[in-house]
């Protein structure tokens, strides 16, 4: 089984005792989603294809809200599939649960905030090899 550094709003979670709290199984999963989808392609410089272009549109212009939504939800899409491919290639090294192993992406969409225009929120839903469902949504603002 492996494990991570448990995260929370972006910094290193430590408990109560002083100790760092890590993170296994579902939970490990669902913040292994979020970092890939928020850290942007290119900024691991020891992993250059991790991470996505959420956030950023490829083609150099302000887009309609229909345009961005399809250019979040392929980016998210391709991040995911990344992420599986990383797990298929870490599990021959390590040993993963299989609640930490994606077998397959249920479903990944994109919603424009109704209050505020600049915030679109991405749902992702997928199954593990646990066969549970681990869902979650992350909200970014496009400027």
């Amino acid at each position: 089984m492996s494990f991570d550094l448990a995260l929370e709003r972006g910094d290193i979670k430590i408990g109560v005792s002083g100790s760092v709290r890590t993170v296994n199984g579902n939970s490990k999963l669902r913040q292994d989603i979020i970092k890939i989808l928020l850290t942007e392609l290119g900024d691991n410089k020891y992993h250059p294809k991790y991470g996505s272009y959420i956030g950023s549109l490829q083609i150099g212009h302000q887009a309609d809200s229909k345009l961005m939504s399809l250019d979040l939800e392929s980016s998210a899409r391709t991040a995911v599939r990344n992420l599986m491919s990383l797990q298929r290639s870490q599990a021959r090294r390590q040993n993963l649960s299989p609640g930490e192993i994606i077998m397959d992406i249920t479903d990944i969409s994109v919603v424009r905030d109704d209050v505020d225009p600049r915030l679109y929120n991405i749902f992702v839903s997928v199954i593990t090899q646990e066969l549970t469902e681990v869902r979650d949504n992350i909200t970014v603002r496009i400027t």
